[in-house]
Parts: structure tokens; sequence; C-alpha cells
């Protein structure tokens, strides 16, 4: 028999432990906003946000900057840092060893021919009210598992909305998901945004009331030329367009010089807010997802490079849009209702002139080269080919037909390209399939990125790996990005909104965290393939 006196200050400390327990339970899933906002800025190296912070005006990224969460040692930890992988891991939380998507376009052996990422030959494009095209479309088929998106809808019984808004196809879709509410993306041809028969079947009225009024027309005869906002500045002129006489505006010619210009991060915001308007997105009892990709700033950065006054005009001007849109979120949802997370898809090298002058590295790369390099290095110790069947700066596919008719084992094989590849002046490293498939890779970040980027059903034989500062563009003032090296992998991660504790962490993070945090804030599951782990450092 238990005394009495042994149960009371027992039952006293279970009830002050279980009221305990409640309250840690209840701090543990702040209030779930009304809306959150998802901005992801194609090709923004995080030193963007240091560099020009100068010229920031008090509500653009400053807003995110002085309020949010902001970690400064944020990388990919994977090789292919490329539009349509930077996006799918972003939304997954996974990379493309997992999510399936190696690159923006990968050689598919079944069908001999290059697969576009979200490629759709069973949807067509939706340009108005009048329903589809004839012309084949794009879904996230290729994506495997479940994005951020994706569980919340699921969360609530697909009450939430989510939209996903870009210029380009592949990063309004691999954002938004296999669930996604909508899908948007600009036609250049047309100065219209469309989406495809995955999502509708036909545009809703504020869309296309929305191209009706083409936003391009408010940009005729306006001229690309920096902004006066740093001292000695005179107002260079970067582009302008030259109509011939009688030319009407906006008409093809326009849209395209329009579409390289960052005038589109104006349209593409005006957009996004009429998203916000005309799908009530924040007005009901369940939260939504708005996601907005900023393509504008690859389009400039591969033109000219990080460290042009181009690329910091952009910038700029991307931190006035978006304290636009910040102000027209507020009129709709208010700010105190909606959470706001930043990143980026990749970075970018310098160009191959900068490269140079300052004695960095090689500058240009020569990916044709190394497929011609290993062409001839296989059949010199294996016999005559045809060896590669596609290559490219990421992969070679070698020809599995020659491998069999020569009866060289295919680890053989691997090797014998893998050893060709990595002898080129501009190849860092060479990875083979075989070491891929049975774990014998180096041990070493380098052998772990590329494993992270490596997908056994859409990959090639041989994993590629550029040396640093080795670019593969032909030109010395333009640039890329898809390289392992930290230019290419250090983008921002700032989470912004009343659960996350504002200030600076220095912490080492990866982007594949950002879905990891919202989902544990939220309180739903992650991702089916995540691996980022919630930023708890950062979480009230």
């Amino acid at each position: 028999m238990v005394s009495r006196k042994v149960v009371g200050p027992c039952l006293v400390a279970i009830v002050l432990l279980v009221g305990r327990l409640g309250t840690l339970s209840h701090a543990a899933f702040p209030e779930r906003p009304k809306l959150i906002v998802l901005i992801v800025i194609d090709q923004f190296r995080y030193d963007y946000l240091t560099r020009f912070r100068p010229h920031f005006t008090a509500k653009g990224f400053n807003l995110l900057l002085d309020g949010g969460a902001v970690f400064t040692d944020c990388r990919y930890d994977y090789a292919s840092t490329i539009t349509g992988p930077g996006h799918a891991s972003l939304a997954t939380g996974a990379y493309p060893n997992q999510h399936g998507i190696i690159d923006n376009e990968w050689y598919d052996r079944t069908q001999h021919r290059a697969v576009y990422c979200v490629e759709d030959l069973s949807t067509h494009t939706v340009a108005s009210q009048n329903g589809p095209g004839p012309t084949p479309a794009f879904s996230p088929r290729n994506l495997i598992g479940s994005t951020l998106g994706d569980e919340l809808r699921a969360a609530t019984d697909f009450r939430s909305k989510v939209i996903a808004i870009s210029l380009k196809d592949r990063a309004a879709i691999l954002l938004g998901g296999h669930t996604a509410t909508a899908a948007y993306w600009y036609e250049a041809g047309s100065g219209r945004f469309v989406t495809s028969t995955y999502y509708e079947s036909a545009l809703p009225p504020w869309v296309e009331t929305f191209n009706q009024r083409a936003p391009a027309r408010d940009f005729c005869g306006q001229v690309w030329k920096a902004l006066p906002v740093r001292p000695g500045d005179t107002g260079t002129v970067f582009s302008e367009f030259h109509p011939s006489p009688g030319e009407p505006c906006p008409d093809p010619r326009f849209l395209g010089w329009l579409n390289d210009t960052p005038f589109m991060n104006e349209i593409e915001l005006a957009f996004a807010s009429e998203a916000v308007r005309g799908e009530h997105l924040g007005q009901g009892e369940d939260t939504d997802l708005l996601a907005v990709s900023l393509s504008v700033n690859d389009y400039v950065g591969h033109a000219s490079g990080p460290y042009s006054e181009q690329v910091s005009d952009t910038t700029l001007r991307t931190d006035r849009d978006l304290a636009k849109f910040f102000a027209d979120l507020d009129k709709q949802v208010g700010l105190d209702h909606v959470w706001i997370a930043l990143s980026a898809d990749h970075g970018v090298a310098p160009n191959p002139a900068f490269i140079q002058e300052h004695h960095l590295g090689l500058g240009n790369a020569q990916p044709g080269a190394i497929r011609g390099g290993v062409e001839k290095a296989m059949s010199e110790s294996l016999g005559p080919g045809p060896w590669v069947e596609d290559a490219d700066e990421l992969y070679v596919y070698l020809n599995r037909d020659t491998v069999k008719k020569r009866r060289i084992p295919e680890a053989r094989a691997e090797e014998v390209a893998a050893q060709a590849a990595a002898a080129q002046p501009d190849v860092a490293a060479a990875f083979t399939r075989t070491q891929f498939l049975t774990g014998t890779l180096p041990n070493s970040p380098l052998a772990r990125k590329a494993a992270n980027s490596f997908n056994p059903k859409r990959s090639g034989d041989v994993f590629i790996v550029l040396a640093p500062y080795a670019v593969p563009v032909v030109a010395a003032t333009g640039t890329s990005h898809g390289s392992p090296w930290n230019y290419d992998t250090q983008v921002p991660l700032v989470l912004w909104g009343d659960a996350f504790k504002a200030g600076v962490y220095a912490k080492p993070c990866q982007p594949i965290d950002l879905a990891a945090t919202l989902a544990a804030v939220l309180g739903i599951t992650q991702s089916s393939e995540s691996e980022g782990r919630p930023l708890t450092d950062a979480i009230r």
C-alpha cells in the first residue's frame, strides 16, 4: 500500500510537469501565418547583400536584414548548381540524388535525346481564357517526391493555396510542386504570363486582365541606365531599344530587348501582387504559400558577371522593387500576418576577363575539348568507337553498344573515360558511375558534393567537376555557374516573421534547411525526400 504522504507530493509534481509540458508544447508551434512568401532570386550571391547594402532603401532588403534571421554561411552541398536543381532543392529540402532534377536538361538513353527538366508532352500551354493551345507545355512530373507546398496542402486538406510565379517555367513549376494550385511563367515572345493544362484549362480572369493590360507597354521608350544613388554616378546607359520608323511598341523585338533588363522584375512582382489580390491569398483560415522566383537577375549576371555595374544596378533595382511589393503585401494581408523567406538557387563565377586580369585561374573552360579528349583516349586504349554517346560540362554518357560490342567491362570503360576527362587542364576531378553505385568514392568534400548531384536513373557514366575559376563560356565578359565552388554555392538565407528571432547567424547551414525549418514551425510533415535540418537557433 502506497502512503498518502508519497502520493501527495508526486501528484503535485506530475501536475506541475504536465503544465510545464503543455507550455513547452504550445511554445514549440508558433501561430501559423496567413501567408508565407518564398522569394528566390536567380543567380544571387550572398555577398550582394553586403556589397550593395549601403545603397539599399529602408523597406526592401533591409526590411529582411534588419528584422529577420540572416544566415551568413549558407552553402549548397552539391556540385550541379544550376537553376532547375537549385529550385527543386529549395522546394524539397533534398538534393538531386533524391529529387532527380540533375540539370536543366539531361540525356535520356531510352529516348536517345535530351530531356528538359519540366517537359510534359501530355500537357499544353494555356495562354488565355479561350483554353489550351496546341503547344506542348510543362509539369512537375520529373520531380521525385513532395515539396513544402505539397505537404502544406495535404496538411490542410488542400484548403491552403500554393501559387508559384517566375519568368522561367522550370523555376515556377519546381517551386510549386505536384499539387500547386497554379504555377505561372512568362512567355517572352508574347509578353504574357501563361500556365499549362496540368494546372488549369483556362487562365483565371485576374491573369487575363493583367495580360490584356500589356504591362510591357509601360516601358516603351525607357532606357536602362544606372540609378543615381552612388557617389560619382553619371547615369551610365546600359541598354536602350532603337525602334524602326513606325514600329509599334511593344512588339516582339521590343519584348526581346525588355526581357534582358531589370524592368522585368517590376513586371513579375506586379503580377505577384495581382496573384495575392486575385487569389485572395492570406484571406482564408489556412496558411497560403506564394513562391516567387526573380529570373532576370540571372539573365543580367550571365551577360555581365558579378562584379559588373549592370549586376550592381540590377540588385539596387531589385531592392526597390521588393520594397514596393512588401508595401503592397502590407496593405493586402498585413505584414504582421506574413512570413517571408529569401534565398537563391545558385551563385555565379566571375567572368573570364575578371579571372584572368586578377590571376585567379584559367578563365574559359572547354567542355567540347573534354568530349574529344575522352573519345580519343578510349579509342587509343580500347579500340575504335564511337565511345561517347552524349556529353556536356557535367556528364559523359558512354555508348553502351560500343562497350558491349568491345566486351569491355563497364567499370573499365568508365575508368578510362574518367582518367581522360581528369587529364584536361580545366577539370578538377572526374568520378565514375561505378564509384557512385559501389560507395568507393574518395572520402572528400568534393566527392560528397558530386554524390549529392548523382541520380542513378538519370545521371551519366562520368561526373565532371570543372576546376575553380574555369567557366564554361566562350566570351570573356559572359559567365556561368554549375560548380561546387563557393562562388556558386554560397547564397543568402533569410527568415523573416514573428516565428523567427532576428539576428545574424554565422553557424553553417544549407539552403535545403529552409524547407525543413518552415515545416517545423508550421508543425507539418517535412517533404518526403527532405534531408535539411530545422534551423532551431532562429526559431522563437
